[in-house]
């Protein structure tokens, strides 16, 4: 299992990586479309791409923010239950993010074989194979559940520092 996270971890620090490229890549975009624009001469193109590109940015750094508890957290009530209690709600919110991530990522992988079989394109200012859309969806599911399972067999735990534990409660 250690292997399996540690290649997940790899994976997942190199789609940080390139979800911080792409971002960069949209904010050139979007800037370059405003100055040709004001030129007359709109890059067309660009409005499309980087809505594809926001897709990217959605799904390809999900597994590494989950793996650096990148997330928003309202853990005040999960802090007044009993210790006891608390583990077991840590653990249902890790069945029920795997679950989650399952689910998604399956119907993104059914939807990604389907277009490949098809051969559909999503047609705009250029067409974009469907498969390439849902791509990065299946990606960022499925490296999540590997992420969330780690946490589930406690191998980390999603709440970096539980407050009443550090207060001796």
């Amino acid at each position: 299992m250690k292997t399996l996270f540690g290649a997940s971890a790899q994976i997942s620090q190199w789609l940080l990586v390139i979800s911080k490229l792409l971002l960069a890549l949209i904010v050139i975009l979007v800037a370059a479309d405003v100055v040709a624009r004001n030129l007359g001469h709109p890059l067309v193109w660009s409005v499309s791409l980087t809505e594809y590109l926001m897709i990217y940015m959605a799904f390809l750094p999900m597994p590494g923010l989950v793996r650096g508890k990148g997330h928003v957290c309202a853990d005040f009530i999960r802090t007044w239950l009993p210790l006891a209690v608390r583990r077991v709600v840590e653990r249902g919110v890790y069945v029920l993010c795997i679950a989650i991530c399952l689910h998604l990522g399956w119907v993104a992988f059914e939807s990604l074989l389907a277009s490949l079989r098809s051969g559909s394109y999503d047609v705009r200012t250029f067409d974009m194979p469907k498969w390439l859309i849902y791509l990065p969806m299946v990606i960022g599911m499925w490296l999540s559940v590997i992420e969330f399972l780690r946490y589930l067999l406690g191998f980390d735990s999603i709440y970096a520092v539980d407050v009443l534990e550090m207060e001796g409660y």
